[in-house]
C-alpha cells in the first residue's frame, strides 16, 4: 500500500517537471528556448561528473533500475530545490541593505532550473515511459532552436556578469566557458531520441 502511495508520489513530481518544461519551451520565443539549451549542455557537461551520475543514463535510461534513476532524478532534483532557495536567501539579504534582487538575475536562475529540468525529465523518461513522447518533444524543440546559440550564449554570459558585479559573487560557471565547447556540447541529443528525430 505504501510502496504504491510513494510510487504514484514519485511519478506526479515528474509528470509535472516534464509537463512545465514542455509548457515553457512551447510557449516562449526560439532565442529562450535556445538559452536553456545552452544552460542545459554546461549543466549536462559539468554537473553530472560532480554529482558522479553517469552520462549514459540520459542516453539509455530503461538499462536503469526504478530506484536507481529515482536517485538520479532527486540528486538533481535537490539541486533544483537548492538553488531556489539560496535565491530567495539571496533576495532577502539583499532587501535588508534597500537593495533589490534584479529580475534579469531572478531570471537567469530560473531559466537555470529550467535547464536542469530538461535532464530531470529525461532521466524520468525512463521512469514514467508513458511520456516519452513529451520529453522527445523537449528535445525536439530543444535542437530547433540551435541557429539561435550565438545571441542565447551572448545573452547568459552578460546576465551572469551583472549579477556577479551585483551580488559580489565570483568565478561565474558560464562567463569562462569556452565558446566553441559549448556550441560543441550542445549537439548532444540522448540516444533514446536521436534516431525518431532524424539525428545522429
Amino acid at each position: 500500500m505504501f510502496g504504491w502511495l510513494k510510487k504514484k508520489g514519485q511519478d506526479s513530481r515528474i509528470y509535472m517537471c516534464i509537463k512545465e518544461v514542455k509548457w515553457e519551451l512551447e510557449s516562449g520565443d526560439a532565442v529562450v528556448r535556445a538559452k536553456i539549451l545552452a544552460i542545459a549542455s554546461v549543466l549536462g557537461k559539468d554537473l553530472f561528473a560532480d554529482v558522479e551520475i553517469p552520462i549514459d543514463v540520459v542516453d539509455r535510461p530503461l538499462d536503469y533500475s526504478r530506484e536507481d534513476l529515482m536517485r538520479f532524478y532527486e540528486v538533481l532534483e535537490d539541486i533544483r530545490n537548492s538553488a531556489t532557495v539560496q535565491m530567495e536567501h539571496l533576495k532577502k539579504s539583499m532587501a535588508r541593505f534597500g537593495v533589490n534582487f534584479p529580475p534579469f538575475a531572478e531570471s537567469h536562475v530560473k531559466l537555470s532550473n529550467r535547464a536542469l529540468e530538461v535532464w530531470m525529465a529525461t532521466v524520468g523518461a525512463g521512469i514514467v515511459t508513458e511520456r516519452r513522447g513529451d520529453v522527445r518533444e523537449i528535445w525536439r524543440l530543444l535542437v530547433q532552436s540551435r541557429p539561435h546559440l550565438d545571441m542565447a550564449i551572448n545573452a547568459i554570459v552578460e546576465v551572469e556578469k551583472k549579477t556577479m558585479e551585483i551580488t559580489g559573487q565570483q568565478g561565474g560557471m558560464f562567463s569562462a566557458y569556452d565558446r566553441t565547447e559549448w556550441k560543441k556540447a550542445c549537439n548532444f541529443v540522448p540516444s533514446q531520441f536521436s534516431k525518431t528525430l532524424n539525428l545522429k
